[in-house]
Order: C-alpha cells, then structure tokens, then sequence
C-alpha cells in the first residue's frame, strides 16, 4: 500500500470512528450536543457528561426510555440534573443514570427550561425493568382560554399608538411533548388583519400539562374602533387558529374637545358685554359731550328767549 492509499484509509477510518462516536448530537448541525460516556452503562451510575453548543443558562439532564418519543411522560423527570453552562456553551456535567420509566431504547436528554435548545444521545444503558410504552396519542395542542384588552394607559386616551395584550392557554391533551411550533399573528381592523406582528416563541408544552401565555401585540394611532388579532399555530396535528378583537376607546379625545368647546362659549357673552358697554355718548356736568366737535353742539339745550334771538338773526 502506498502512501497516497494509507492517507485515504487513515481519513475514512478517522471519520468512521466520529461518526461511531456516541453523543455527537447536534454537534454536527451547529446546535447544542451531548456525549455520554462509552457504555456499557447500568441504572445507579454516576458519569460525567460533555455539552457542546449551548446558550449560558441553566439546563436539565434526564434519561428516557422509548426514545423519549413521548417526552416527560418517557423521561425520569424526579430524577433529573440541573446546572449552569458557562457563556462559553461548554461544560462536564456529573449526572446520575436513573431508571427510566418506560423500557428501552434509552437515550438521554438535555435541555434547556423552555426546551427551545435540546438535544439527544443514544444510551447503551443496563438494569432499566421498566415495561415497554404503550401507544400513545398523537401530539397535539387545544385551545383553552383566549382573551384581549386594551393596555395602552395615557397614551391610549388620546388615541396615541398603544398595545393590546392578549392572554391565552394551550393544552397538550397528547402523550408527547410539543416544542416550538411556528406560530403567526397578524393584527388589523376586523375582517382586515394583515399587518404581521413578531411572535414569542412558545417553547414546550409537555404531554398533558397546560400552558398560560401573556403577549402584547401593538396598534398604531387610531382615533376609535376595533382590533382584530389572528394567530396561528403549527402543530404536529391540526393546527390551532384562533381570533380575538379589543376595542379602543380613547375618551380624553371627546373629555378635550368638550373642554374647549366650553370654554369657548363662556367667552364670547363676555365680549358682547363689553363692546356694548364703550357704545354710550358721556356728557360732562355742563351737558357738553365729552369729546365735543362740531357734530355734538346740535345737542345743547336752549331756552325760548334763545330761540326768538336765533328767528330775528
């Protein structure tokens, strides 16, 4: 064998043997990864575990039987890990192999609080008596509460841009878990709701629990009327669609305007009263027009012997 075929050998066998590799889950994809020690392995055990890939925070670390198809309901949750990852994404967690609750296939689990960064490896684990998962139902999600208002405080009265927030909950009633499922709104009068909104992401609704949801969806500017909120789902099963409306009434617009108009009112009798008042002729004493002229001496009373003197003139 020459050296050019040695070479080629040496790099299939080094990527034969990473693939073999337990616990690069993930990894490979640029998501968070987990490896397991090499078994075998038995129920009882303490190892050490390697993550990879992982956003700080804190993370739990569970073994599962059945392939953890159903999630928690497969999954030795009483039993799990929790740690911190460092802001380096990288950590040796020392965790305790616990007896599934469901049999084999095992593998173990970790991830985060919200379950919106998981993954999985395979567990070559011994000593799990557990029985093997009955069927189960498919995964799903159900509406159990819906409801919006008005969050927009002052700035709402005056029919400024505001919120509506709008409360929900979902219930898994399935036997597995649902995690992320792509989820839409779409705000806008009614019957008119086009304008996208960016979503929370919904994070694990685990096999038969309930979730509540608060989100807060913005409104532009708007003087009066209804909103219309549009959501959707993306579950495995059918997906779940709902629609709520709220409706804005900003009464500082109409308490403002008929402050104004009030005010408005009480001023104008008083201008009336005093333009009138500044119309009147004031004479002085002597019964001379103050201001006097020409115009005002027809206005001087005479006796008669003035007026016998004015005919013989």
């Amino acid at each position: 064998m020459n050296a050019p075929t040695r070479a080629a050998a040496l790099s299939g066998a080094v990527a034969l043997a990473l693939a073999l590799t337990p616990g690069a889950a993930g990894a490979a994809g640029g998501g968070p990864g987990v490896t397991p020690p090499a078994g075998p392995l038995r129920v009882g055990q303490r190892v050490l575990v390697g993550l990879d890939g992982w956003p700080a925070g804190t993370v739990q670390v569970e073994v599962c039987g059945n392939a953890a198809r159903r999630g928690a309901l497969d999954c030795a949750t009483g039993d799990a890990v929790h740690a911190q990852v460092p802001p380096s994404g990288r950590a040796r967690l020392p965790v305790l192999l616990a007896a599934p609750p469901v049999a084999c296939p095992c593998v173990l689990r970790v991830r985060t609080p919200t379950g919106t960064a998981a993954a999985t490896a395979d567990l070559p684990l011994a000593g799990v008596g557990a029985p093997p998962a009955a069927p189960g139902v498919p995964a799903g999600l159900t509406l159990e509460a819906l409801r919006a208002d008005d969050r927009s405080g002052p700035r709402g009265w005056f029919g400024l841009p505001g919120e509506l927030a709008v409360q929900f909950s979902l219930r898994n009633p399935g036997t597995e878990d649902v995690t992320d499922p792509p989820f839409t709104l779409l705000v806008g009068p009614p019957g008119r709701a086009r304008t996208i909104v960016a979503a929370p992401a919904i994070g694990t609704v685990a096999a038969g629990t309930t979730r509540d949801y608060r989100i807060t969806v913005p409104t532009g500017a708007a003087p009066y009327g209804r909103y219309e909120i549009d959501g959707r789902i993306e579950t495995p099963g059918r997906p779940v669609a709902f629609t709520v409306d709220a409706a804005r009434r900003p009464w500082g617009l109409p308490v403002a305007a008929a402050v104004l108009t009030a005010a408005l009112l009480l001023a104008r009798p008083g201008r009336r009263r005093h333009a009138g008042g500044g119309q009147g002729v004031r004479r002085d004493p002597a019964g001379v027009a103050a201001g006097g002229g020409a115009a005002d001496a027809h206005h001087v009373p005479v006796d008669g012997r003035s007026r016998r003197a004015l005919r013989s003139e």
